[in-house]
């Protein structure tokens, strides 16, 4: 896997992680699988604004 490649996918991950902090210091949410479908749809949302 070229450099770049693994840059762009850890930069990727960093702000999935920083979102993820991020919803945890604001929210009340306490099913796991409640935070992962909100954390799915805001880096959803995030990259189709990327895209377009």
């Amino acid at each position: 896997m070229p450099n770049e490649e693994k840059i762009e996918i850890a930069e990727q991950r960093i702000i999935e992680l920083k979102t993820l902090i991020n919803h945890w210091k604001t929210s009340n949410i306490s099913s796991r699988r409640s935070t992962a479908d909100l954390v799915e749809a805001i880096l959803a949302d995030r990259q189709g604004t990327k895209v377009a």
